[in-house]
């Protein structure tokens, strides 16, 4: 496995990580992005394309997904990268132990809209996740009951702060989370592919 190669600065920063298969990306996803930056007060977010997802079949061609995501996360302090793909990773767990060991004085974030939250506990070492960093979780339509109530709100109701103590989740030793309720925007990646398909 090669070495990761970092996509921007990282020591004592204030990082957003927000994963996905961004097929296509869409203003949604952006939405989650600029919300967590805002609310977190984070210096970066770094969207990280994922090279396939083992819950999804049919990913779509990823320099496809990876162009549509650098177009859609159009700010000046977030950060498109390939790194899971160029590591030949699959599972996010595995992505972001590199990271951390790749940059050990950043403090790092892990961010996820609603819709996600409902089946954290399918992926992957997803408790691990949970210990590893803090996790901050953006409002998605219709999906505000079922992620409260998710296995792993359920697992980690303890570890939830406050929406209005969200900038201090950086700061936070990790089990640490945050649900934050933020105005909705309704379009999904599959909506797009559905209205592609039927042209």
């Amino acid at each position: 496995m090669s070495q990761a190669i970092l996509p921007g600065p990282s020591a004592g920063l204030r990082i957003g990580l927000f994963g996905g298969s961004f097929n296509p990306a869409h203003s949604g996803h952006f939405h989650v992005a600029s919300t967590a930056m805002k609310r977190l007060q984070l210096d970066w977010v770094w969207w990280i394309v994922a090279r396939g997802n083992p819950l999804k079949t049919g990913h779509g061609d990823f320099s496809g997904r990876f162009r549509s995501a650098e177009a859609v996360a159009d700010h000046p302090r977030m950060r498109v990268t390939d790194i899971e793909a160029r590591l030949g990773l699959t599972y996010s767990y595995r992505t972001l132990s590199t990271l951390t060991a790749a940059a050990p004085a950043a403090k790092f974030v892990w961010l996820m809209g609603a819709d996600n939250m409902v089946n954290f506990h399918l992926w992957g070492a997803w408790q691990g996740i949970a210990q590893m960093m803090p996790i901050a979780i953006v409002a998605r339509p219709g999906i505000g009951p079922g992620a409260r109530n998710s296995p792993f709100a359920r697992r980690f109701a303890s570890s939830r702060i406050p929406a209005a103590a969200a900038a201090s989740l950086p700061d936070c030793d990790p089990p640490a989370w945050v649900y934050l309720p933020a105005p909705l925007d309704p379009i999904s990646s599959t909506a797009i592919r559905q209205k592609k398909a039927g042209q």
